[in-house]
């Protein structure tokens, strides 16, 4: 590969990693890149995952199970950052719906509408969307789990009772800083 073909190659992954939500699989970035050896691909992704390493960066490139691949940020930098996080990622309802799939997955859709509420179908269609959840589709309903996307993003194996308390942890910290929030705006006002 030609020294400037090689560094667009490089270019053109991290930019996907850069502006992906999620953790992105191996053909898609052989389809961004244009190349159709993965072996061509796995240079281009080791030599970016050394340019994170070897150079002081807060931010790291990750490999995942299945070949997938994101960027983030540093774990010794969450606690210099996370007061500048204005929002939690989404709003307590849609966490609880989200800690209670969690809580009793496999769940069907039906029973989680009559604990959680008709808002629990908006909720739902949120987690589906951003691949936190998977849906299988059974009779009149849908029975719901999580998904690997979710332990990834919780930074957990995708064991059941781990995502569970790790989910309730992360539930209360963001339901005590939407309190902290709504307090400071009913301060300003």
């Amino acid at each position: 590969m030609v020294e400037k073909d090689y560094k667009d190659v490089m270019a053109r992954i991290e930019a996907l990693l850069f502006v992906s939500s999620k953790p992105v699989e191996i053909r898609e970035l052989l389809s961004i890149t244009g190349l159709r050896k993965k072996e061509k691909l796995a240079l281009a992704i080791k030599e970016l995952k050394n340019k994170y390493g070897d150079r002081w960066s807060a931010v790291e490139l990750v490999e995942l199970p299945d070949e997938r691949f994101y960027l983030r940020l540093r774990k010794e930098y969450y606690d210099l950052v996370k007061k500048y996080i204005k929002r939690p990622l989404f709003s307590k309802g849609v966490m609880r719906t989200l800690s209670f799939i969690a809580y009793h997955q496999p769940i069907e859709q039906s029973k989680v509408v009559a604990v959680r509420g008709n808002s629990a179908y908006k909720h739902i269609k949120i987690l589906l969307e951003k691949g936190l959840l998977e849906a299988e589709e059974r009779g009149k309903t849908k029975v719901l789990k999580t998904t690997q996307l979710l332990a990834d993003y919780l930074g957990v194996p995708n064991n059941q009772s781990i995502i569970r308390k790790k989910l309730s942890s992360k539930l209360e910290k963001d339901l005590d800083k939407t309190e902290e929030i709504d307090i400071k705006e009913e301060q300003r006002h």
